[in-house]
């Protein structure tokens, strides 16, 4: 909730209009890089309960590998802004919005696995996995692709 309160504050700031405007390349690349941080935090928390976990299915890797990659190429991009990098960021960044999408069908399908599954969905929802933890992936990622779009801009102009 504090990041989307971050980055709705950062969207104000290149509005145009703003009264305390940043130009495109900054903000581009300030956001970038926090899209980045808060994609590695995001990362640890995935890892640190998919290890609790146990690992029981082999599509529970990705949310602690894919987000890192677009981390360390948001990173990239806010610090050397080319064309290649930028577009390499945006391509794992798109990839970890879906993936955000399709934890949230594992894990429907890790509740109704449980004992109860759906039919016991008000204490299957506190059990877990938590349905609303990979919609965090999706959510971080979209804003990188926003701060993406800002690099994007200042590179073609």
């Amino acid at each position: 909730v504090a990041l989307a309160g971050l980055f709705g504050r950062a969207a104000h700031r290149v509005t145009p209009g703003s009264s305390n405007p940043l130009h495109p390349v900054v903000a581009g690349r300030r956001y970038s890089a926090l899209a980045g941080a808060a994609l590695i935090g995001t990362a640890l928390e995935a890892g640190l309960l998919h290890y609790r976990g146990a690992f029981q299915n082999p599509y529970m890797v990705l949310p602690v590998t894919l987000p890192p990659l677009s981390a360390a190429a948001l990173g990239l991009a806010a610090v050397r802004p080319t064309p290649t990098t930028v577009h390499w960021a945006r391509l794992l960044c798109g990839a970890t919005a879906a993936l955000g999408l399709a934890g949230l069908v594992f894990h429907a399908y890790g509740i109704s696995r449980n004992m109860g599954g759906w039919g016991n969905w008000s204490q299957m929802i506190y059990q877990g996995p938590p349905m609303t933890a990979p919609p965090g992936f999706t959510g971080v990622a979209l804003a990188g692709l926003g701060a993406l779009e800002l690099l994007e801009n200042s590179l073609d102009g």
